[in-house]
């Protein structure tokens, strides 16, 4: 079992197996931990390091990186909902004390004109690739931050009241996703198409693939519709939902061909 998620993060370095898919391009294990050093000392670069670091992004591989940066460097991920607008939107990054938001050219716009208390980066654009590319070798931390520092904000949904920001260390993330590991192995296929900006995605995929060297296919938002057509061109053995995502699921129109798919197993809630 995982101590921590950077420890187990770095226990992949050099791995060549497993790690993140999308339909454009792939990154090993051992890659995906060069990428999250080198934003590691773009967040030191910036003097954020350790500190709160919102994230507004779709499921994209650059979320996954991020993540990555955030665990050698102590930093706290602050997961920010997409749907949220305007003084809603302000208020989550202002209530988390995020010392910066990290986005992308999509959802930039959502940002403009609200006081954030803090700056804002476009992490699709040049600045933030050269900024990258000029820490490109960067090391593996040699000392990982402990389990109990506090690594994830994630809100919750709000249906009470205002959003509640849970908090997470780096060691309950590692050993909920050491528990839901089990299985997943080199050869596994994990579909995530669940928000990274989430716990379901993160504990029921992301974590537990890191730590069994599973591979993970990110769509960057559900569809129901394409759903099996991404399964089946993937190899996707697993994926996670929510009741209403299955839901839409099962909604699709009846094909003789449905069972004639790759899956294993699922994991999620409300079915």
């Amino acid at each position: 079992m995982a101590e921590s998620i950077a420890a187990a993060l770095a226990a992949r370095a050099g791995d060549e197996g497993g790690g993140v898919r999308t339909d454009e391009g792939a990154w090993s294990w051992g890659a995906v931990v060069e990428e999250a050093a080198a934003r590691g000392a773009c967040l030191a670069e910036l003097g954020v390091a350790g500190r709160h670091v919102g994230v507004l992004l779709p499921n994209v591989p650059e979320f996954v990186f991020l993540l990555g940066a955030a665990a050698f460097t102590g930093s706290v991920v602050v997961g920010i909902n997409p749907t949220r607008r305007g003084a809603e939107l302000a208020r989550d990054v202002r209530h988390t004390d995020c010392a910066v938001v990290l986005t992308d050219t999509g959802h930039a716009p959502l940002l403009e004109g609200l006081d954030l208390g803090c700056d804002v980066h476009v992490v699709d654009g040049e600045a933030w690739r050269a900024r990258v590319d000029a820490h490109r070798g960067a090391p593996v931390p040699a000392a990982t931050p402990s389990p109990d520092a506090l690594y994830l904000l994630i809100f919750t949904s709000g249906s009470t009241g205002a959003p509640k920001a849970v908090r997470m260390s780096q060691g309950r993330a590692a050993r909920t996703a050491s528990n839901a590991a089990v299985g997943f192995g080199p050869d596994a296929v994990l579909y995530c198409a669940m928000p990274l900006f989430h716990g379901n995605a993160l504990l029921a995929n992301l974590f537990p693939a890191l730590i069994g060297g599973a591979t993970v296919v990110l769509r960057e938002r559900f569809s129901a519709s394409t759903f099996l057509p991404d399964v089946r061109r993937h190899g996707c053995t697993y994926f996670n939902y929510v009741g209403r995502a299955l839901s839409y699921v099962l909604a699709q129109p009846e094909r003789p061909d449905d069972a004639d798919n790759p899956l294993q197993w699922c994991l999620g809630s409300e079915a």
